[in-house]
């Protein structure tokens, strides 16, 4: 008999300061556990978050970051 594949609830969401920005995805078995995790985010007044809900995933990375020099302000 092969082993049933439990569901997962995925927590994605953003916070971001002025030196950085952190993405943080959270894998969650239990409903309880998400709830209570949602309940910190909520405290911490972080609004956007996406929840997923699925069997294991995988994760790729894809990031574009386009810098340009910042120009003087008159005066600095």
């Amino acid at each position: 008999m092969a082993k049933e594949s439990k569901e997962r609830y995925y927590l994605i969401y953003q916070e971001a300061s002025e030196d950085e920005c952190l993405l943080t995805i959270k894998p969650y078995d239990e409903e309880q556990d998400l709830a209570e995790a949602l309940n910190r985010l909520e405290r911490d007044q972080v609004s956007d978050y996406t929840i997923i809900k699925g069997r294991k995933m995988q994760a790729a990375l894809r990031v574009a970051v386009d810098l340009t020099e910042a120009e003087d302000e008159p005066g600095s």
